[in-house]
């Protein structure tokens, strides 16, 4: 993922003056709601976006504070499971590499919209649709794990990679638990006091392991038998690549939730006209 991308998200939200658009001043209101969707990955063992053999359910709840028709800051916790596979590669290299991953992922975090549009869930308010985007931080948990004969193992306590072990004191064993960027895009309609939106968005990650790929082989007398069966699914005697790619550490790993939110505005109506 180029790094143009956060550029271009921000360069879009300062591109549109306020008051061109501001027809009438709306007092702040908070919503409550849920999130529906999708999630998937971007790493080592998946390339694309929205790859149909490794979407799979998203969903979460959020609560949106509305500072006017333009602003608001929504905090959210969301779950969804990432997955990815060299099985589905059409890369020779990444083909003989043979691994797979998955991992459920738990986040918590704030962003702040911005609506192109003024935009409340009030029956005078004039527009009935708006796009959007959003940015901010937020935190998250994951577990990636591999298939050994038919289990499910956690990789990260395996130092698959050597990280962490006394051999190899320049890997540093990675974390859990992370903080990421989420940014994106999306487009609001409101019906009375609910509000539908569909949206897309991306979390910029600082880890390379949420599939647990990123340097190269370690040497296999250094590891457990469980974590050389996991780090080595080739052909390959794990002696004869010792030290060969196994990932890519120049690029972080990214993730996304993308679906259906529904929301429902708390208190009652209140709007001021603005007399300009």
């Amino acid at each position: 993922m180029p790094h143009s991308l956060m550029f271009v998200f921000f360069l879009l939200l300062l591109s549109f003056p306020i008051k061109s658009f501001s027809f009438f001043v709306i007092r702040p209101y908070s919503e409550v709601g849920i999130f529906a969707g999708t999630s998937y990955y971007l790493g080592e063992l998946n390339h694309s976006h929205f790859p149909l053999q490794y979407l799979r359910p998203g969903g979460g709840f959020f609560y949106r504070r509305n500072f006017n028709g333009h602003y608001a800051l929504r905090s959210f916790i969301n779950y969804g499971e990432m997955q990815g596979s060299d099985a589905n590669s059409e890369n020779a290299f990444e083909k003989n590499r043979n691994l797979s991953f998955k991992s459920a992922v738990i986040e918590v975090g704030g962003v702040f919209e911005f609506n192109f549009y003024e935009f409340a869930l009030y029956k005078d308010a004039q527009r009935s649709i708006t796009p959007f985007i959003f940015g901010g931080l937020n935190y998250f948990y994951f577990n990636p794990q591999g298939k050994l004969g038919g289990d499910w193992v956690d990789l990260q306590p395996l130092s698959t990679e050597g990280q962490g072990t006394a051999a190899f004191p320049d890997r540093h064993k990675y974390f859990l638990h992370q903080i990421a960027i989420p940014m994106g895009l999306g487009v609001k309609y409101k019906i009375k006091r609910f509000a539908i939106s569909a949206e897309w968005g991306i979390r910029k990650t600082f880890t390379d392991y949420l599939d647990d790929v990123s340097l190269t082989y370690a040497n296999p007398q250094q590891l457990s038998s469980e974590a050389n069966q996991m780090a080595n699914q080739t052909n390959i005697a794990s002696e004869s690549i010792q030290n060969k790619q196994r990932g890519d550490s120049k690029t972080s790993d990214w993730y996304v939730f993308t679906g259906i939110t529904l929301s429902f505005k708390l208190g009652k109506e209140a709007i001021c006209r603005d007399n300009n």
